[in-house]
């Protein structure tokens, strides 16, 4: 009677089927067995009996996909293992596309546990051939499915495998063989459904490009395993040409193409720096967001730094550079394109510094030419922007600065705090290029009173004022428009003017009134060089020695001591001094003020309390009360006075002996 044996048959995957032989031949194949499990292998240097070629198929634990392992030969192991030679998994979907094919050149495989293993090497590679990776030392299940790589991971990808689902990725407009790969290297990697990840020192290179981290991980979905992002963490350090960052983690979405760095991030393009609590990069739109306590770094002579005016710009011709810190809760960053402006904006607490200069402000944008250089073409601030440099500052709503005219404007009622001049204005200009200040629209200003100007131009109580260099009380101005322009190489002197409906006060009952004021200073030694206003003079004081005058245009030399009043059609000036009142009309007047006198000419007229006097040329010393008469002249005495004179000629007749 024959008897039966149950083998494995290399042709059932792997299905037990029955065979029936004769009694000898049954004999005949024990003794084999026999034999052949005392004969060496060599596969994984274990001893057993050979099936010949294997295939088997499970199914994985989600049932989307078939796990589909072979072998050229299969022996079996003492302990129940086969080992496998040349072993080929392919995994597959319900519908029969091909996700990833695994080869090596060895490995034991556990039939209860459906795992396999093996110290030696292998490759792993998608269905398309666009992602190749090799390894050495592997683990794996072929239900999960899952695979693990022990050591001397090297991978290629294909730029464009990230667009597609994993080992689906759709045919591409330029051929994939233009495409440099991306080279991953690793000391381990692991596979399972939803995720692969690569692990201990990773480092991720393209061309100039190049990323590092501790661990990689790939998250996917579906039954295709579509890639959906990229998880880098623990010393990310990502390089790109110029620009370089740094976190303790990263994720890249792939639908989004968005790049997110996490755990105190940091970049550095070229001499640029800056870090925050969290950065975002939109690659498809090339822009960047940071959000949390932004600090950026720029070095000297950057372009925003022009947007940060140093008060001693307009001071001096010394200037020392300062690299710039710009400080911010977000930034948000908009590459320009050769059709479309670009833009960097920092919002929230925003605070520009460039040495001993701050701006502050609540909004900055920064405009970027269309192209690919990026050229600034204009900064904006808004909410709150105070510039300050020490004790001096200037506050505004807005700002706004334009680099191709090179010049700041600030609106919102600014108003400004510089050394001892105080005021405000509707807008105001800066001219970093060359030193100007500009302030335009119902201007007011506080100003201390200019060294060197003379009694009879701004009467004034000189008192010194300690650890000052401004001397007596302050002036108040009010016009149109105001201009200051500091001293250059070609003009070593300040110039400051004011322009329509000006008008000069103080504290002491002093007015003034033109329609322009234009002033030369030396800031250095000499303070007022030189006053000239013009239009509608009049000008009037009070106190003890008040003074009035009228006149189209005035004229104060420092170097000369010399005030010239002239008018049309004549100019008039009115004084009291020492309780006596005198008046002088003419259509020129010039005042001495080392020597006292005033001198009159263009027909003048000088009435005082003794009478009236004309002629060609009248000189006139208000302290000493002299008077000269030059050329045909006439004097026409009061009757008051008469009697006065001939009063004292009795006395003094009576006194003589």
């Amino acid at each position: 009677m024959a008897r039966r044996k149950i083998f494995l048959s290399s042709r059932s995957n792997f299905k037990l089927g029955a065979v029936v032989l004769p009694k000898t031949s049954w004999m005949i194949l024990v003794l084999a067995a026999y034999l052949l499990s005392a004969k060496p292998t060599c596969a994984l240097g274990q001893d057993g009996a050979s099936t010949g070629r294997f295939r088997i198929a499970e199914k994985s634990a989600d049932s989307r996909r078939i796990s589909i392992l072979t072998g050229t030969e299969a022996v079996f192991q003492a302990d129940g293992m086969l080992a496998l030679t040349d072993p080929r998994l392919v995994t597959v979907t319900a519908d029969g596309k091909t996700n990833l094919v695994f080869i090596a050149s060895e490995c034991l495989f556990d039939q209860d546990k459906k795992t396999i293993r093996s110290p030696g090497a292998l490759s792993l590679t998608t269905g398309d051939g666009q992602m190749q990776l090799k390894g050495v030392g592997f683990s794996g299940n072929l239900v999960g499915p899952t695979l693990s790589v022990s050591s001397n991971i090297e991978a290629n990808l294909d730029k464009g495998f990230t667009r597609s689902p994993l080992g689906q990725t759709q045919k591409i407009k330029e051929s994939s063989n233009n495409l440099d790969p991306l080279q991953i290297t690793s000391q381990r990697f692991y596979l399972e459904p939803g995720r692969v990840v690569f692990s201990g020192m990773v480092s991720v290179s393209n061309n100039d490009e190049k990323l590092s981290s501790d661990s990689i991980t790939v998250g996917m979905r579906g039954n295709e395993w579509e890639m959906q992002n990229i998880r880098a963490i623990g010393s990310v350090v990502l390089q790109a040409d110029r620009i370089k960052t740094t976190s303790e983690q990263a994720e890249y979405d792939l639908a989004a193409e968005l790049i997110v760095f996490k755990g105190n991030p940091r970049w550095t393009i070229g001499k640029r720096s800056g870090f925050a609590n969290l950065l975002m990069i939109h690659l498809e739109s090339q822009s960047v967001n940071a959000e949390g306590d932004v600090v950026m770094e720029l070095p000297a002579g950057s372009a925003l730094e022009g947007g940060l005016v140093d008060f001693n710009t307009f001071r001096d011709d010394t200037t020392v550079e300062h690299p710039v810190e710009i400080r911010s809760n977000v930034f948000l960053f908009q590459s320009a394109t050769q059709v479309k402006t670009g833009f960097a904006r920092y919002i929230g607490s925003v605070r520009l510094a460039r040495g001993e200069s701050q701006l502050n402000c609540s909004f900055l944008n920064v405009r970027l030419a269309k192209g690919s250089r990026g050229v600034v073409e204009s900064i904006n601030a808004a909410v709150g922007v105070r510039l300050v440099q020490g004790k001096d500052h200037l506050k505004a709503q807005t700002a706004s600065y334009d680099l191709v005219q090179n010049k700041i404007w600030f609106r919102g009622e600014p108003i400004w705090n510089w050394g001892m001049q105080r005021g405000q204005a509707r807008l105001v200009e800066l001219s970093p290029t060359d030193g100007l200040f500009r302030a335009i629209g119902k201007v007011r200003m506080q100003l201390p009173r200019p060294e060197g100007d003379g009694n009879f131009l701004l009467p004034a109580k000189r008192k010194p004022v300690e650890n000052s260099e401004y001397v007596g009380e302050p002036l108040w101005a009010f016009c149109d428009s105001f201009e200051y322009k500091r001293a250059s190489e070609a003009n070593r002197l300040d110039e400051a003017s004011f322009n329509g409906n000006v008008v000069l006060t103080d504290n002491d009952g002093l007015r003034v009134q033109a329609n322009q004021v234009s002033t030369r200073i030396d800031s250095g030694v000499s303070g007022l060089v030189l006053l000239d206003a013009t239009g509608g003079l009049v000008a009037t004081s009070t106190g003890e020695n008040a003074l009035q005058y009228t006149g189209d245009r005035l004229v104060y030399s420092a170097s000369k001591q010399t005030v010239r009043l002239t008018g049309k059609p004549s100019v008039g000036i009115r004084a009291q001094r020492d309780g006596l009142e005198w008046f002088a009309l003419g259509q020129a007047a010039f005042y001495n003020l080392g020597t006292g006198w005033l001198r009159m000419n263009g027909d003048p007229v000088l009435k005082t309390v003794e009478g009236k006097l004309s002629g060609r040329e009248i000189v006139f010393n208000p302290q000493s009360k002299q008077i000269k008469a030059i050329g045909r002249w006439k004097m026409v005495f009061n009757p008051k006075t008469f009697a006065k004179m001939r009063e004292r000629n009795k006395k003094e007749e009576e006194k003589r002996p």
